[in-house]
């Protein structure tokens, strides 16, 4: 396992979590989920158009990579649906406004979304619910209704029911003509377990380990996937969980407990086997046809009760039959992400992250496996849950203590918009500003395939015609084969690009020095990238990796030396001749304005460039005369982000960042 290297002093400065730059890691998990179900995170309205689809999704890519993700997980099954092009389930109401109702013009959200993901030298794992079927009649959910010994029931999943009350979601009966032909209750009513006013799919029987396994697998044999997800879904959370204090619960499987005992007579261990069987039946199929593609689950954050010492709450092992640990031991799937949507010391420690993320560590680590927690990003917005709030620094705080555990690889985000969104305060910008200033790679998983790709030839970086803080580069593309299977139809192609970018008034030679994090600052996933450097003293030296699936990488390509980027303060000419303020408000939305002071009359250019150093808009291009001016830039078209303007007149160039957050 590749060891994680320790941050720096950490300072909280006023009420943003700012802190001191800390060395970044190369290889580290950066993931967030992209939840569907009712909408959450996308696409924003189940009855917007094919067009507005694609380009939310296209923004919410591109605000993820700009936040330093290298990882979206996004979900495609929701209640036995299909947000994909599915011969076996019906189209996803979450798309379309009616369950079974094909978009259009026809397109398939997972090709989509794995081919611009891809581009951006992103991964993307297809994350499905195994067991939830649908709501079979209105439920109205809140936190007054948990029985009394279940307070301290999971905050997430209280979270998460009561946010349900108000959202538009399907509550059909089963077996019946409200869900479309192609449901299962209408399929395979005789599947369904009805507990209470959830429907699911009941795990102990063979037809339901079958199905389940043959939709990953369509999915797996279809798309070009680099993982298969899981949630925490699997027997019903509190207050509709079968055991032995819920009689009429408990005895709902009681047919299928007798009918499929396999030797069992206890019945907790057998629903738990039950899940065992179908994680590794999907385990097993998966490396049978493309073993490059890994399997994680995301189960709830505390295993048992007491375990470690001092923690309590709701047991995944009892309560929803999820057994981690054995997951974790039996080696069925490449990582774990237990959802520690706590807090350090959260209830005097009883559910505290530190304590639950080395535990579930340390457990990874004996079994080869991967870990990377997932974060509560949801508990950090004001405007919904107050009651169980985060400060501003709890998140980069967890983020520093994974990387201070070498046995921890990484984080995953829970979700997309409260990643994203300024209300979750301004958590994203925090980090890609820190943490994730610099990209990095997926962490390496030591059982996956180790196949070096060659080294891209003819690395080209090309100064811009008209503003030198800007570089092009270019690079032939890797022919790459990695892993195969005998007898599988299927290889491994897929590469990505990591670009490096050294600052040296020597030319770099070791290459120990130069592959390092903080030189890395880009991933991509084609061959071309136009860089943004900021001033420098020494010349800027180009470097180019290929990287496999598996995050392994080539020999870098020879260097390429563009020389130095000149800043405004090297030029003491240009002082007092031409003034370019910082814009105000920042961040701002839409609109902001940009004040800009000439000595001498003359034309004016102001262009606005993402990070990728694309033009996206132009403030001003006309004659101004001396003295000061203000151009307003309108943004109403853009995604949140970081952007550069600049302005040029009579030979001078000068650059600022701007962020724009809606």
């Amino acid at each position: 396992m590749f060891k994680k290297i320790v941050c720096l002093t950490i300072a909280l400065i006023l009420s943003l979590p700012v802190f001191a730059q800390n060395v970044s890691p190369k290889n580290e998990v950066r993931a967030v989920w992209i939840a569907t179900v009712t909408n959450l995170d996308w696409p924003t309205s189940k009855y917007s158009s094919v067009n507005t689809q694609k380009t939310e999704l296209i923004n919410m890519l591109d605000e993820l990579k700009e936040s330093g993700i290298n990882i979206v997980i996004f979900q495609v099954r929701t209640e036995g649906d299909a947000l994909y092009d599915s011969d076996i389930e019906p189209w996803s109401v979450y798309l379309t406004g009616k369950e079974g109702r094909a978009p259009t013009p026809h397109w398939d959200p997972l090709s989509f979304a794995v081919e611009e993901a891809h581009k951006r030298g992103m991964e993307l794992h297809a994350w499905l619910n195994p067991y939830r079927a649908m709501r079979v009649v209105p439920s109205d959910f809140s936190l007054t209704k948990v029985r009394p010994d279940q307070k301290e029931v999971d905050e997430h999943l209280a979270s998460f029911l009561a946010k349900e009350e108000n959202l538009d979601y399907p509550k059909y009966k089963a077996g019946t003509s409200s869900r479309d032909e192609k449901h299962v209750s209408n399929t395979h009513p005789e599947w369904l377990l009805i507990v209470n006013d959830f429907a699911i799919f009941d795990p102990g029987l063979p037809e339901v380990m079958t199905y389940t396994t043959d939709i990953v697998m369509d999915i797996v044999r279809r798309y070009d996937i680099d993982g298969i997800h899981f949630d925490d879904y699997f027997y019903p959370y509190p207050p509709n969980h079968m055991r032995s204090d819920a009689p009429e619960l408990d005895a709902l499987d009681d047919n299928t407990f007798q009918q499929y005992p396999r030797g069992f007579t206890d019945k907790g261990d057998w629903r738990r086997d039950n899940v065992n069987m179908l994680v590794e039946m999907i385990h097993d199929s998966i490396k049978s046809v493309k073993p490059w593609i890994d399997f994680g689950i995301s189960p709830f954050g505390i295993w048992k009760a007491g375990v470690p010492s001092g923690i309590s709450g709701t047991s995944a092992y009892s309560t929803i039959y999820a057994d981690g640990v054995a997951w974790l031991e039996s080696q069925t799937i490449d990582y774990i992400t237990p959802q520690l949507y706590w807090k350090f010391d959260h209830y005097g420690a009883n559910q505290d992250y530190r304590k639950l993320a080395n535990w579930w560590a340390d457990i990874a680590e004996e079994n080869n496996r991967h870990i990377y927690p997932g974060h509560g990003v949801y508990k950090t917005d004001r405007s919904t849950f107050d009651k169980t709030l985060f400060a501003a620094n709890e998140i980069p705080r967890q983020i520093q203590h994974n990387r201070n555990n070498e046995k921890i690889d990484g984080s995953v985000f829970f979700r997309a918009k409260n990643f994203t969104q300024y209300k979750s305060q301004g958590i994203a910008d925090s980090l890609k500003n820190n943490y994730y200033k610099f990209a990095a790679l997926p962490a390496v998983m030591a059982w996956k395939d180790q196949t070096v790709p060659s080294t891209p030839q003819n690395l080209e970086a090309v100064r811009d015609a008209e503003t030198e803080y800007i570089f092009h580069l270019t690079w032939e593309e890797v022919d790459f084969v990695g892993e195969t299977v005998p007898g599988s139809a299927y290889e491994d192609t897929l590469v990505k690009y990591a670009i490096y970018r050294v600052e040296s008034d020597v030319e770099p030679n070791v290459m120990d020095e130069i592959l390092i994090g903080s030189n890395l600052i880009a991933i991509t996933g084609i061959n071309s990238f136009t860089d943004i450097a900021p001033p420098s003293t020494n010349d800027y030296y180009y470097f180019v990796t290929a990287a496999s699936r598996n995050s392994i990488e080539s020999v870098p390509t020879n260097s390429v030396n563009v020389g130095i980027v000149v800043s405004k303060e090297r030029h003491p000419e240009i002082a007092g001749s031409l003034e370019l303020a910082q814009n105000y408000p920042n961040p701002f939305n839409p609109t902001t304005n940009i004040n800009f002071t000439l000595k001498d009359a003359g034309m004016v250019s102001i262009k606005v460039y993402d990070m990728t150093g694309r033009e996206v808009a132009t403030i001003a291009n006309e004659r101004y005369a001396a003295g000061v001016h203000q151009a307003t830039f309108d943004a109403s078209n853009l995604a949140s982000g970081v952007y550069l303007y600049i302005l040029q007149t009579n030979g001078v160039r000068l650059t600022n960042k701007m962020t724009l957050i809606k």
